[in-house]
């Protein structure tokens, strides 16, 4: 295993586990709230990239990108924190930051450019987990409606 493959794997999944248990964050709005954030990210004017980006040293426009998704999951998180307050609960939503994780793992690096996401790519755990994005994308969506509509009733 080579460090950016440990560092990009702990920073992507540590974030959501973070939200999840310290302020009891909904993994199932979560995740809806990252693959918001990826369209968001796809959908943005490159002159507001650069722009934005002009502001930070270095690799800019490559962390102003990052920092669009990341807003959008802390974003949902604050706004339904609180919501997963029973223990039992936990493992579906363990389940869901574990999908979370890897859609987000998968789809950074070629989203982004930043240096040390791109770095893990040529690992053959990500390229194995990149074969599998689409059956990842898609078991996260189905858990997460699940989950949303057990809520609901």
């Amino acid at each position: 295993m080579t460090l950016p493959l440990i560092l990009s794997g702990i920073t992507v999944l540590g974030l959501p586990l973070l939200l999840l248990f310290v302020i009891n964050a909904d993994a199932a709005i979560m995740f809806f709230a990252a693959c918001g954030g990826i369209v968001l990210l796809t959908s943005l004017d490159p002159a507001v990239v650069s722009t934005a980006g002009a502001l930070v040293p270095g690799d800019g426009e490559d962390y102003i990108r990052l920092t669009v998704v990341v807003l959008a999951l802390v974003f949902s998180a604050l706004v339904f924190k609180g919501s997963t307050r029973r223990p039992a609960n936990y493992v579906i939503h363990f389940i869901l930051v574990l999908a979370t994780s890897v859609m987000l793992w998968t789809f950074l690096p070629r989203l982004t450019g930043v240096s040390w996401l791109v770095d893990g790519t040529s690992s053959s755990v990500w390229q194995t987990l990149d074969d599998f994005k689409s059956l990842i994308v898609a078991t996260g969506l189905v858990a997460s409606l699940l989950v949303i509509l057990k809520n609901r009733g």
